[in-house]
């Protein structure tokens, strides 16, 4: 949809309906006035931290420690790695953490052909291209 950083807030409050526009008209009234505008992530911490249990939070930290590629494809797999991993921000502070985390959920033979990716400095989204590119050459092979 290509949102511009800056309206992203104004977007996600935009389609804010009941309990949710409440609470954040709610805070936007005590916000001191001249407040600077909250970025995106501040926002979606702060939206959470209300509306998201902690149990639940739980739940889904303990879906990402768990996670495993299994049957899905790895796109797949990378979708649902990204969606859990907010979940889980303490376990993956640095970027080589959450490429090691990703690549490690892997199956053995992905996994094996990106051993050099682990101890590189590699971007999260690149290892990910890898990993398709690796999944696609390994499909082609079984016929």
């Amino acid at each position: 949809m290509g949102i511009v950083e800056i309206n992203r807030v104004d977007f996600a409050v935009f389609h804010m309906t009941g309990s949710a526009k409440r609470w954040w008209s709610d805070f936007m009234l005590t916000r001191p006035a001249g407040s600077p505008a909250l970025t995106y992530e501040l926002f979606s911490w702060l939206f959470l931290e209300k509306f998201l249990p902690i149990t639940l939070k739980e739940d889904y930290r303990m879906q990402f420690e768990r996670l495993q590629r299994g049957s899905m494809t790895v796109t797949h797999y990378e979708t649902r790695f990204v969606d859990l991993a907010c979940h889980a921000l303490l376990l993956l502070l640095a970027e080589g953490e959450r490429v090691r985390r990703f690549i490690y959920g892997l199956t053995r033979p992905i996994r094996l052909q990106m051993a050099k990716e682990i101890r590189s400095e590699i971007p999260f989204q690149a290892a990910a291209n890898v990993a398709r590119r690796i999944e696609m050459v390994l499909a082609q092979e079984k016929w």
